[in-house]
């Protein structure tokens, strides 16, 4: 049994001695612990998977909105071809209508969650990955407003800044091509959930919730 096994096994001993009433207090204190020893533990595997050229992959991935009534963007299809490899090209396609423009202040709520175990824990906001709240998405796109978006988003006809017209948007069979982007390694390799939230001046823009595999 390596640490973090033993960990695993401690905290889940820990969490009925003390009550279920206390994981949700205690979790984001135990997702850095868990984080800390990820980094220490797989560094070595890191270096060999990178010798070999394996890559990170996402698998199972499904989706439910949750999004009320009067929400201005509906999401009627999203599908993403199955495993997902990063860096890699993926198919896509999206049918959804925005019913009216959405511009800054755009508040968004990311929940990400992470399975160990036998529970579901919240995986901290740490340099804006994780569970993290957003005041104005708009004000940190990276994508100036007026300025020509770059690909994927030029070829696929989306926006890449605020304010994002309304209109539909419908993608079919899409491919696109995912860059080998740095993935935090307390974020690799795992079952997660995660929940968005998006809101203008308190109208609802959108809210989905979605579960995957990072392999």
């Amino acid at each position: 049994m390596d640490i973090r096994c033993a960990f695993y096994v401690l905290f889940f001993f820990v969490t009925i001695s003390n009550g279920l009433g206390r994981f949700e207090s205690t979790s984001r204190y135990l997702m850095q612990v868990i984080r800390r020893l990820d980094e220490k533990i797989t560094t070595v595997e890191v270096v060999e998977l990178q010798k070999q050229g394996a890559n990170l992959k996402l698998k199972q991935f499904d989706w439910v909105t949750c999004s009320g009534p009067d929400a201005l963007a509906h999401i009627n299809e999203l599908d993403i071809s199955d495993p997902l490899s990063i860096p890699g090209n993926i198919t896509i396609t999206v049918d959804s209508v925005l019913s009216s423009d959405v511009q800054s202040p755009l508040k968004v709520a990311v929940r990400v969650q992470k399975k160990v175990g036998f529970f579901w824990i919240d995986v901290p906001c740490i340099d804006n990955v994780g569970s993290c709240d957003y005041e104005d998405l708009c004000a940190i796109i990276p994508f100036p407003p007026g300025e020509p978006c770059p690909e994927p988003f030029l070829s696929l006809n989306l926006p890449c800044n605020c304010p994002v017209s309304k209109g539909d948007y419908v993608l079919k069979n899409k491919l696109v091509h995912i860059p080998d982007e740095h993935i935090p390694q307390f974020l690799a390799r795992g079952q997660y959930s995660v929940q968005v939230q998006a809101s203008m001046n308190s109208q609802e823009v959108v809210c989905f919730q979605s579960k995957f595999a990072l392999v």
